[in-house]
């Protein structure tokens, strides 16, 4: 867990004003940044009025909240009713300031929102001033300020802390790569929580990424922005931010078995007890046929299997052939059914609705699909799978799959996740038939897009943005900086 003592660093702005990324970056779908609104306060009595006529503090806690009434304070949609909820309920109290001014709770938030920067978020974000302290006490203009004060402190830390630990921005919207369910926060819960602790520490470590690789990522960004100008600084730095974001988007922690597949390196892990114990080369989806950013759980490990032929590499591959040669699926060895109905290819009415018609090619060495493959079900039909192409994990980049994962060695990653070892996987295979072998634990599976990642002992190693997606996370980033701070 990262504490928010764990880094000493002073805080350093961005290398580049989110304006500045907004303008340098292209995003093929544009971003909505979140929805914000005006709460609309109406505290109801908060302070006791036998109270405030022997309290002078009490008296002027009593006017902070008549001012509130007053406010015209925008905030991000699900903060608002938060806010809107504490401060308009019968027993509400102050959290950030009294009837003099701030109070030191109040000087810790600032003071930890002072350092997003160090945690790969924007400082802009968050900022905010204490305007009150150049006015008069016991003045009007004083008691406005310090109910503005209070209100605002309340949504921004509030957001700091949701920031924190889910992302600042959502990444279904980014594109239809990307597909992950939105860690959910309970802001009424945290909202309580400030309103009665006394130090911040124990909410911010709660909500902060529990994942050691995060931890290292904050170092990394640290040692970036104080170890001098390269000629890739500026770039590395923005693939650690993204990576920062993009972690929090997956579990807070990681469980002690689990596969981490990271495109932009065309690696697959297989790691256990914070250790990285098998890795092997990747092929993954070619640029119109990306592999997608999600998590899901292994379930099956599939030996000598068929492969159902996607209707979209019928029309798009196997059409043109057929039209050459109507007997070249048979050829081929594929087996072609017609509503069912097996039948040779040459035979079949190839202009009718491809719904009609399932090419399947069964098992054997020179299956697409290879001797086994290794299935996580998710809404993309991406698996990891052997292949008799064997020579593409030669290739530097390797971007030759139409979205499913090959694996350079299937039979070492499939005893992995089957808790067996490679000899039994083998003679699974050397049996010949389909079977499907359940695992005995099911094992999670991150199909993850980072350019920036550390390894087992820390060191981070940076890869090519290869399908372009930090460029369009750097733009979300900057549309939502843009948002909060109008």
């Amino acid at each position: 867990m990262l504490s928010a003592s764990a880094l000493a660093a002073p805080t350093k702005p961005p290398e580049a004003s989110p304006a500045a990324l907004a303008d340098a970056t292209q995003s093929s779908v544009p971003y909505a940044g979140p929805a914000r609104r005006i709460a609309e306060l109406s505290p109801q009595g908060n302070v006791s009025p036998l109270a405030t006529l022997f309290d002078p503090v009490a008296a002027s806690e009593a006017k902070i909240f008549r001012e509130m009434s007053s406010l015209q304070v925008p905030m991000n949609v699900d903060i608002a009713e938060i806010v809107e909820a504490y401060y308009n309920q019968p027993k509400a109290k102050l959290v950030w300031v009294d009837g003099k001014g701030a109070t030191a709770k109040a000087a810790q938030a600032l003071n930890l929102m002072k350092q997003a920067g160090d945690w790969g978020l924007t400082p802009e974000d968050y900022a905010m001033s204490a305007t009150f302290e150049s006015l008069p006490q016991g003045s009007p203009e004083r008691v406005k300020a310090l109910a503005r004060f209070e209100v605002t402190l309340s949504s921004k830390m509030l957001m700091f802390l949701q920031d924190n630990f889910r992302g600042r921005i959502d990444p279904n919207q980014l594109s239809h790569y990307y597909d992950f369910k939105r860690k959910p926060v309970d802001l009424k819960a945290t909202m309580s929580q400030l309103s009665v602790l006394p130090d911040l520490l124990p909410a911010f470590d709660r909500l902060m990424p529990g994942n050691p690789k995060f931890g290292q990522l904050a170092a990394e960004l640290h040692y970036l922005r104080t170890s001098g100008q390269g000629p890739d600084t500026a770039a590395d730095i923005n693939k650690v931010i993204v990576a920062m974001e993009e972690i929090r988007w997956l579990p807070q922690q990681f469980p002690q078995r689990y596969v981490f597949i990271n495109q932009p390196a065309y690696m697959a892990y297989y790691n256990e007890n914070d250790q990285t114990t098998l890795s092997m080369k990747a092929v993954i989806g070619q640029q119109d046929h990306q592999t997608n950013f999600f998590n899901a759980s292994i379930k099956t490990v599939e030996f000598n299997p068929d492969w159902g032929v996607p209707q979209s590499i019928i029309h798009n591959e196997m059409l043109p052939h057929l039209k050459r040669d109507p007997a070249y699926l048979d050829k081929e060895g594929y087996i072609v059914s017609v509503k069912g109905k097996q039948m040779p290819s040459a035979k079949v009415d190839w202009s009718q609705p491809l719904e009609n018609i399932s090419v399947v090619q069964p098992p054997g060495p020179d299956n697409a699909l290879g001797q086994l493959k290794i299935l996580f079900p998710n809404a993309h039909d991406i698996y990891m799978h052997d292949t008799p192409a064997r020579g593409k994990f030669a290739s530097q980049d390797r971007m030759f799959s139409h979205g499913c994962v090959r694996l350079e060695n299937p039979r070492g990653m499939a005893a992995a996740v089957l808790n067996q070892t490679v000899d039994f996987v083998s003679q699974q295979i050397a049996a010949g038939e389909k079977k499907d072998m359940p695992l005995p634990e099911q094992v999670p599976v991150y199909v993850a897009y980072f350019t920036a990642w550390p390894t087992t002992d820390g060191t981070v190693e940076y890869y090519d943005d290869i399908y372009g997606r930090d460029a369009e996370t750097l733009n979300a980033m900057a549309v939502t900086t843009s948002s909060r701070t109008q």
